[in-house]
């Protein structure tokens, strides 16, 4: 093969190199899209068809767009796309600045074995050295998809609706700073559950962060009831997240965004808690931030609220720090022990956080 090799990536399967195809692999790519629209089917997903993927249309990719497979010898087995614009994807949203990821696809025997995250580094060195970086769009309704990426560094930017009210969720690929403290959400799912139960020391320190919506101690099923039907930004009324430590790849974490109401552009922040042994490092900080993010940018609301314990004063600091104001008291709303304490309500306005994101 005389195409140009762009590198080599290591996978558990052994070495494979990453080639930037011409048309002559228009057959091979092919091949892969069908696998693996196929798969999905299968699988019971609609975000390809086999029959979507023609031969011509294909062959126009090599002049649209920048073609990458992964060979594994003289087998493909995988590749994905990239091109330097995507109006119709990302809308307003798009900038050329960005490299735009398509066609991530993985052959059938290579699967299991993190080609597709391997793929996915390739595509973001491949973007840095035009001096990008790289964005991506998949299916708003695929919850475990859409946490696969997260998993991968990406975070959520916005959804948009690319016609016929298909609905399709935006990332961006973290850039990496160097930064030791930064921290990125995931949708939290069942593999975070044993975090949450180990944070959850008592009954006081569990109605302290997660209010009544939680009965100590924490079962499977109260979390599994917690999490149903959330995680759709465009129509969810609750997005549940893990915080991570990027530097560790540590669960530390988690935080939710609760009675979201698109009409009023509005949300609520809660049940926050951070693992023990990351606290004071400004991490809650850092966590906080993001769903933030998440809520004023990437969901476009208008305001954030959130409730406080009026006992807890270190966090009521650390919100205020942030940037929210109090609204006002809700006289003895909790009982802990033997006494009733009262209920700070605390909130934020869109144009509040465009003037103090930088400081975040």
């Amino acid at each position: 093969m005389n195409l140009p090799i762009t590198r080599e990536i290591d996978t558990p399967l052994g070495s494979l190199t990453v080639v930037r195809a011409d048309s002559s692999m228009a057959g091979e790519v092919l091949r892969l899209l069908r696998e693996a629209a196929q798969w999905m089917r299968d699988n019971g997903l609609t975000q390809w068809r086999p029959e979507q993927f023609k031969e011509e249309d294909i062959l126009a990719y090599f002049s649209e767009r920048e073609v990458y497979v992964a060979m594994k010898d003289s087998e493909a087995a995988g590749m994905f796309t990239l091109q330097f614009s995507d109006p119709q994807y990302w809308g307003s949203r798009n900038d050329e600045g960005f490299a735009y990821l398509h066609r991530l696809a993985v052959g059938l025997p290579f699967r299991g074995a993190g080609l597709g995250g391997k793929l996915l580094e390739s595509a973001a060195e491949t973007a840095k050295m035009s001096g990008r970086r790289l964005r991506l769009d998949t299916i708003e309704h695929n919850v475990k998809l859409n946490r696969y990426y997260q998993t991968q560094g990406f975070r959520f930017m916005g959804t948009n609706d690319v016609g016929g009210g298909r609905l399709v969720n935006l990332y961006e690929k973290m850039e990496n700073t160097g930064d030791n403290d930064a921290v990125r959400l995931q949708y939290f799912d069942e593999s975070d559950f044993d975090c949450l139960r180990r944070w959850s020391v008592s009954p006081e320190f569990l109605k302290q962060w997660a209010g009544p919506s939680l009965h100590f101690p924490v079962q499977d099923e109260e979390l599994r009831k917690y999490i149903a039907g959330s995680n759709r930004p465009a129509e969810s009324e609750l997005m549940v997240y893990s915080a991570v430590h990027v530097a560790t790849g540590a669960v530390i974490g988690h935080i939710s965004l609760a009675g979201i109401d698109r009409d009023n552009g509005s949300a609520r922040i809660g049940r926050v808690v951070l693992d023990p042994e990351y606290r004071g490092k400004g991490l809650s900080r850092r966590m906080m931030g993001e769903a933030m993010r998440i809520g004023f940018e990437g969901l476009e609301l208008h305001r954030l609220a959130l409730g406080v314990f009026d006992f807890n004063t270190s966090a009521i600091r650390a919100y205020e720090a942030l940037g929210f104001r109090r609204e006002g008291e809700q006289l003895e709303a909790a009982r802990f022990g033997e006494r009733y304490v009262n209920l700070i309500d605390m909130a934020m306005l869109d144009r509040q956080w465009h003037e103090r994101k930088t400081q975040l």
